[in-house]
């Protein structure tokens, strides 16, 4: 696998860029660490009494109008286990109020009510805020260098850093812009795209020509990078730091970025599937902060080809 990780090893006063990728084969211990990251949300969730009656009923429904409209009443039917008359009655009051509202298809959407209200609520919360808390934290675990890039059209962008107190450690710039082929982060995320989309990245990003082996050695990669958990690897470029990341999933489960981490050193750590696991961990975490899904979604290139 290819990839870069932009560093600068901090030794008396000297800093030397330096990036590297390579593949690390390791399996196992990323769904343990994915599921285990959500047990103690799950339980406090499960330990405090739902509310009753019309309340509840009412707001799982907002949930899935939001989440999966525009949708029919049926549609709404089989997600919420309500009959179409429940359903439409409890539409109509959303409607009366400004959260919901039926397309001329008859299928029901959110308004952009929802969407003031969720900026409202990331102002006051802060995704950022979260985002740091969780590096911050991933930092203290592990004791190096960690990143949160997002994603979007085939690129990464580092939009947050921790970084641990001791002499020698790796340091990202923030609003690096990088390809998804060349980053470590980037592969992350590329095995949860589609082959279609995949193929539209290698064409715009590659720098030499890929060969129809190349492709399917791509996609070998990227499936077991999903099996996994996660992407790792060392760096071609430069020598001294090893990389591993996990993508980072929204409430429909598409990746929209990744945790990594960079290791400076020579070689792929001793420890390096421990570390791994942490970032899946954290990552599940941020999902989860997310509205993203509890468990590692399947990914797309597993799907049987047409």
């Amino acid at each position: 696998m290819s990839g870069r990780a932009d560093a600068w090893m901090a030794s008396g006063g000297i800093g030397v860029v330096v990036t590297r990728i390579v593949n690390v084969g390791q399996r196992g211990a990323h769904v343990r660490a994915y599921d285990d990251s959500v047990k103690s949300d799950s339980a406090q969730r499960n330990s405090v009494p739902a509310a009753d009656g019309s309340i509840n009923r009412t707001l799982r429904v907002l949930s899935a109008v939001c989440e999966h409209g525009p949708i029919t009443l049926s549609g709404l039917s089989s997600i919420t286990g309500l009959t179409p008359p429940t359903l439409l009655r409890m539409l109509r009051l959303m409607r009366d109020e400004g959260f919901a509202a039926q397309d001329e298809d008859r299928k029901w959407h959110a308004t952009m009510l929802m969407w003031r209200l969720g900026c409202a609520v990331n102002d006051s919360i802060g995704v950022h805020k979260a985002t740091d808390r969780i590096l911050r934290e991933l930092t203290e675990r592990i004791d190096e260098t960690v990143v949160f890039a997002t994603y979007e059209d085939g690129w990464l962008t580092y939009a947050g850093q921790a970084e641990p107190d001791k002499p020698v450690r790796t340091h990202i710039p923030l609003g690096g812009h990088y390809g998804a082929l060349e980053t470590v982060t980037g592969h992350a995320v590329l095995a949860w795209l589609t082959r279609v989309e995949i193929e539209k990245i290698v064409e715009a990003q590659a720098v030499t020509a890929y060969t129809p082996q190349a492709r399917q050695a791509l996609f070998q990669e990227l499936v077991g990078v999903a099996q996994r958990g996660w992407a790792s690897g060392t760096g071609d470029r430069w020598p001294g730091v090893w990389g591993a990341a996990a993508a980072v999933f929204n409430h429909r489960g598409r990746p929209v970025g990744a945790i990594g981490v960079s290791v400076p050193g020579s070689g792929v750590p001793d420890n390096a599937t421990a570390i791994a696991a942490e970032v899946v961990t954290a990552a599940a975490r941020l999902s989860a902060e997310l509205g993203g899904p509890a468990r590692l979604p399947i990914t797309p290139l597993l799907a049987p080809t047409r």
